[in-house]
């Protein structure tokens, strides 16, 4: 019997789909990218300070844990934060809630924390990878970001 039990918890495990995140957004030249890497959660992570000011316990929804959807954008080799909004209401919320006014220059916050990789494809939509659990673009976008510092930055194009 327990090891009927075991099994069957094992089996509904292996079978469960999380609920897949809203994207945070990246600007890039024209094109507006969903990414789901989130460098703002990377912050948070370091600063308890900016990680309760991020919390909203008026708005919680399963495919939004973060509790907001952040809206980057690449300029002059480097990734700059250039808005918040939440995500029940999509209700923007004011860079200044959350940094300091050192912190916002030109009304975006140079994201010089953040050292990672971001890839994440974009253009016509090719169709849904079951196994990888992701979408399938015509282009993908690869950076390697360095404290904020775009250090490469190459767009392929996916075969369809």
């Amino acid at each position: 019997m327990k090891i009927l039990f075991t099994l069957s918890i094992l089996l509904a495990v292996l079978t469960l789909k999380a609920t897949e995140q809203q994207p945070d957004l990246l600007i890039y030249k024209s094109d507006t990218i969903y990414i789901d890497k989130f460098p703002l959660d990377l912050l948070a992570e370091m600063d308890s300070i900016i990680a309760n000011k991020l919390i909203d316990s008026n708005c919680i929804s399963s495919d939004c844990w973060r509790q907001y959807i952040a809206t980057w954008k690449i300029e002059n080799d480097s990734l700059f934060l250039i808005g918040l909004k939440d995500c029940c209401n999509f209700n923007p919320i004011p860079l200044k809630n959350v940094f300091s006014k050192n912190d916002i220059k030109d009304k975006k916050v140079f994201a010089n924390w953040y050292t990672d990789n971001i890839t994440a494809g974009f253009g016509k939509n090719l169709g849904f990878l079951e196994v990888e659990w992701r979408y399938k673009f015509e282009k993908q976008i690869v950076m390697i970001i360095d404290k904020g510092r775009i250090m490469k930055l190459s767009i392929s194009t996916e075969k369809q």
